[in-house]
């Protein structure tokens, strides 16, 4: 499924995206409506989808990943991530733009996007959830597979 701009819910091509560009995104299913023209996804069950399955996609240099693990999780340079801090559930929304950290701004916890989201600072305990991406047929970034770990706070909806 594709990954599109958050609140307007378009599509997004990997080519229109330059290095150090920061973009808010969600799935493209939180905009699908029904063939009544109706939302698929509407209500709380909206507002609780929002709040897991927020993204940030960053484009840097491809050479400029870290990590080997997940380098096929990436497009030329392009990353995504849970933007839901592992620390308490603040949305990541603060950035350097001259590094690829990105900082939670309750309580700063930093995350190196270049190094499979590991936190380099603060209270966070674990990295921000990386969501493997490809680029479709027409040339827009999408979804490869869910996250392979949970979104979000540790402490959220854990056994």
């Amino acid at each position: 499924q594709r990954v599109v701009r958050d609140v307007i819910g378009t599509p997004i091509k990997a080519s229109e995206l330059e290095v150090g560009d920061l973009v808010n995104a969600e799935p493209e299913i939180l905009f699908a409506l029904d063939a009544d023209h109706q939302p698929i996804v509407e209500g709380t069950d909206l507002l609780i989808a929002k709040s897991k399955a927020a993204v940030i996609l960053n484009r840097m240099l491809p050479g400029d990943i870290v990590s080997a693990q997940t380098a096929n999780w990436s497009v030329n340079g392009i990353v995504c991530y849970s933007k839901i801090c592992t620390h308490v559930g603040c949305p990541i929304s603060l950035w350097e733009h001259q590094t690829p950290h990105r900082l939670c701004p309750c309580h700063q916890s930093t995350f190196d996007l270049a190094n499979n989201g590991k936190v380099v600072f603060g209270p966070a305990a674990r990295p921000l959830p990386q969501l493997p991406i490809m680029v479709d047929s027409e040339g827009y970034i999408a979804a490869q597979s869910p996250f392979h770990e949970p979104v979000g706070p540790s402490f959220w909806e854990r056994g």
